[in-house]
């Protein structure tokens, strides 16, 4: 390096040299909007040299406007006198811009101007709107998933209905119908994702109200009549567990019908809270009771072995109390398990 090169280091006249070394567009400009100084990338962007762009209102140049336009950092900073950052679209310089406007105050802590700062981030931009266009694409590619399996699953239950019809054999009937509730259970979650537009989680007391209102309708008739009790608080829960907790909702409240009720009156309770960090899902009924010769984690119909089966998709506890009736308590995790 010579000895005058390592002058101009050392010397105050780096500054300018600096100043148009910088990429970022650089203005100084007064109270009155007018550049009293602009580097050379700032001067290339407006097409003029950087002695030409001196005295020139900002606006007139920049946004090809006849007057300030208010919602700019440098505007806002002639507002409060404080420092202001924010994205804009501005096309006369070619993109998008993240700008800054830095105050510049005298020994008395008067606004003189600003150091308005333009950095162009037109290809950060366009890269995150190809990746809202994918997310967008992506959720509508979901949701018609959705929309179709829901199609799918009530096509088979119109299906098992219209063939049940043809059934005379009662207990045959039943398992076309248990069959049908289940298909039912599934086709309503999928309603619930692409009617709500959130293609991961669940409102839980919307699913259960309407999925336990939809058995309860389905098994009522003339000699039979349930009522029904719900108490459900709000909550969600991810769409992987949400499958398997309708259908055991659905096994638990067919089960009911089933077994409880030989005289065809009688209540059945579906009661969500949370405790803790956990939901507790109570499924009682008000019945003759779960006999007491018969475990129901190892006996009992296939119902009860999908119970006991899909208990531990949701990563849950099952357990049973026989008091005025019979009491299913389900546990969960409010949230989904890491290791899932």
């Amino acid at each position: 390096m010579t000895e005058y090169n390592a002058q101009i280091l050392e010397s105050e006249s780096i500054w300018k040299y600096v100043f148009d070394a910088l990429p970022d567009l650089i203005a100084i400009l007064d109270t009155d909007h007018r550049v009293v100084k602009i580097n050379k990338a700032m001067a290339n962007r407006l097409g003029v040299s950087p002695d030409a762009g001196i005295g020139l209102h900002c606006y007139e140049v920049v946004h090809h406007t006849d007057s300030p336009i208010l919602e700019c950092p440098h505007s806002k900073l002639l507002q409060d006198g404080l420092e202001h950052t924010q994205e804009v679209q501005e096309d006369n310089l070619g993109g998008y811009f993240l700008v800054t406007a830095s105050p510049i105050v005298n020994s008395d802590g008067k606004v003189l101007g600003s150091v308005h700062f333009a950095r162009d981030i037109t290809e950060r931009r366009k890269m995150e709107i190809k990746l809202e266009k994918a997310l967008q694409d992506k959720e509508i590619l979901m949701k018609e998933i959705h929309h179709r399996v829901k199609n799918n699953l009530m096509m088979i239950s119109s299906l098992l209905n219209i063939q049940s019809h043809y059934i005379k054999d009662p207990e045959v009937k039943d398992l076309f119908t248990e069959s049908q509730n289940r298909a039912k259970s599934m086709a309503l979650l999928h309603k619930e994702l692409y009617e709500s537009g959130d293609m991961k989680d669940i409102e839980l007391s919307d699913y259960l109200g309407k999925l336990s209102k939809e058995i309860i309708y389905s098994y009522n008739s003339r000699d039979v009549h349930i009522d029904l009790d719900l108490d459900l608080e709000k909550g969600t829960i991810d769409v992987d567990r949400a499958i398997p907790l309708g259908l055991i909702a659905t096994e638990t409240i067919i089960n009911s019908f089933k077994h409880a009720f030989p005289n065809g009156k009688g209540k059945i309770k579906i009661k969500l809270y949370k405790e803790d960090d956990s939901f507790l899902l109570i499924i009682s009924d008000d019945g003759v009771g779960f006999p007491e010769d018969l475990d129901f984690r190892s006996q009992g119909n296939m119902g009860m072995m999908l119970i006991n089966g899909l208990i531990n998709q949701i990563d849950g506890s099952i357990n049973m109390k026989r008091e005025n009736g019979t009491q299913f308590i389900i546990k969960f995790k409010d949230e989904e398990p890491i290791d899932k």
